[in-house]
Order: structure tokens, then sequence, then C-alpha cells
């Protein structure tokens, strides 16, 4: 058996291993489920699409084998499917000269910005087909997630007041699939990034890292966040609802592009380091600063503000069109 399947079946066995190390119910287990994804990324990036979709495969069903048809549903559709999917798209190349591409004197590589937009809208996929499933029950949705919630603060903590119980579940429901959709996106382009700087490091990895810090998103990406948004704010009930929480998990993309607008920001003034440091402190502490940085980022898909800019710091002025 050649050595690169050998390498991508353990990283399928290790993926699975992690992903399920929380039945153990060992303390700190719970951690690993956020680096599950890392061996498949690392196998794929490292050896090719063909290891990649061998490692997910073994993964699937090495967590099948200790979890059950559960684990391996949960495996194959938060683990291995974006794995998979991230590993081919981001492998994908092409002579230079057709578009706008990362780095490398005569290849082309998929765009990381278009890469991202597929990744979010594969978890507002998740979301919707949520939505569709538990509408036919009799309830939807919101009260699926508020049912879903009390049973795992029941589970977590026993004890709890329930007057303290019902509370919690009243706070957390109404954003719940948007956070947990949000996190499991966080978590996957973390797992990601994380091996391809450690495939650059240890000098096996396939294509050269992107750069973070000319991120553009495809246009269409627009769009379905106006539709969520829209829902959110015109809807009512469960679409409401729904669209609350899609526009969350929509706004991902915009989110990472606010970001390389204050890091291009930051970089205009003499103490760039303090200025990020304070960025990211309001960041961790007060969650709703998020949102603006996402506005920042549709403001910047939509009037290319800070690439202009950073065309008059390299050109000058613009010169006025002869043409005009």
């Amino acid at each position: 058996m050649p050595k690169e399947t050998l390498i991508a079946i353990g990283a399928g066995v290790l993926s699975a291993t992690l992903a399920t190390a929380f039945l153990s119910r060992a303390p700190g287990a719970l951690f690993f489920v956020y680096l599950a994804s890392l061996p498949l990324f690392m196998a794929g990036l490292a050896l090719g699409p063909k290891a990649g979709m061998i490692s997910s495969a073994v993964g699937f069903m090495a967590a099948g084998l200790v979890g059950g048809a559960l684990s391996a549903g949960f495996f194959g559709l938060m683990q291995a499917l974006p794995a998979w999917m991230i590993v081919r798209q981001m492998l994908l190349q092409r002579p230079a000269g057709a578009g706008p591409g990362d780095q490398g004197a005569s290849i082309e590589w998929y765009p990381l910005g278009d890469m991202l937009c597929w990744l979010t809208m594969l978890a507002a996929g998740m979301l919707v087909l949520m939505a569709v499933a538990a509408a036919a029950g009799e309830n939807g949705l919101s009260a699926m997630v508020a049912l879903n919630l009390d049973q795992i603060l029941q589970t977590i903590a026993p004890d709890m007041d329930p007057r303290r119980l019902e509370a919690t579940v009243e706070i957390m429901a109404p954003l719940f699939p948007g956070a947990a959709g949000v996190s499991w996106l966080l978590m996957i382009i973390v797992n990601a990034s994380l091996a391809q700087g450690l495939l650059v490091k240890l000098g096996h990895n396939l294509r050269p890292s992107p750069d973070y810090g000319n991120l553009q998103l495809p246009h269409w990406m627009s769009w379905p966040l106006v539709g969520s948004a829209a829902m959110a704010l015109l809807g009512t009930g469960e679409m409401e609802y729904t669209g609350r929480n899609l526009a969350m998990i929509l706004a991902v993309p915009y989110f990472f592009l606010g970001l390389t607008v204050v890091h291009a920001w930051a970089h205009r003034v003499s103490f760039t380091g303090t200025v990020l440091v304070f960025f990211y402190l309001m960041l961790v502490f007060w969650g709703w600063s998020a949102l603006m940085v996402a506005g920042i980022g549709v403001i910047e898909q939509w009037t290319g503000l800070s690439r202009r800019m950073a065309g008059i710091d390299e050109k000058g002025p613009p010169r006025s069109n002869d043409n005009d």
C-alpha cells in the first residue's frame, strides 16, 4: 500500500478519534472536537484531493464504528464534507492571466473568497434544511431549538433552578442556530488555516498560502445576505426567526472582509500595533462589535473604498480621464 494512502488512513482515524473523544466524558475531551478536521486538512492539503477523500471516508467509517450511525452522520456532515470540499477547491489551479489569483509566478489558484462563500452557503443550507424539517412538526425550528437547549442544559446542570433554566433558554434560543453555525464556520476556517500554515513551515504544502490581506468576495454573495436580512426584518414567526439566524451565518464572509479593511486602515497610522490590540480587545469584550466589522465588509464589497484608497497611496491622486 502506498505511503500516501497509509498517511491518509491514519489521518482519518485520528480525526474520528478527536471527533468522538467527548463520548468518553473525560475532562477536557470536548476541546479535541474542535481539532477534529485538522488531520483531514493536513492530509488533503499535503497529499492532494485523493488523499483528502480517503481520509474523510476512513474518518466517517471510524466514527460510525465508535459512536454508531448518528456519530458517523455528524462526522460526515460537520467534518468530512467541508474538509473534502475545501481541499478539492483550494487545490484547483490554472495558468495565470485569466483573472486575479493568489501568490505564484505562473499559476492562479482557486480564490480564497469564493471558497469562504461556498463554505458559508453550506452552513446556511444546513440551517435551511433544519427549518424545513422542523416546519413539518407542530411548532417549527424555534420550538425545536428551545426544547433541545432545555434538555442539554438539564443534562449539563441537573441541579439548576427551573426558573433560571427557563430564563437561560429564553436568552439563548433566539440566536442559537446562527451562533452555532458561526462557531462551526470559524472552527473549520481556523483548522484549514492552521493546517496550511503548518504545512508551509514543514515544506509539504501543495499550494502557497493565500494573501489573506487581499481577500475579495464574489458579488453574488451579497444577495443571500440581503434576502435573509429582509426575512428577518419583514417576516414574522418562524420566517423572522430563520431569517435572523441565516443573516448571522451569511455575514461571516463580510466579517473577514471587514477585518482586512481594518488591518489596511491600521497600517496607515504609525501606531499600528496599538490600534490592532485595542480593536481585538473590543471584539473579545464587546461581541456586538463584530456586526460593525461585518458592516464595514459589506460597505467595502459595494464601494471598494479601501482598494481605492490603496491605489491613491501607491499612485498618487487619481488623474482625470481625457474621455470624460
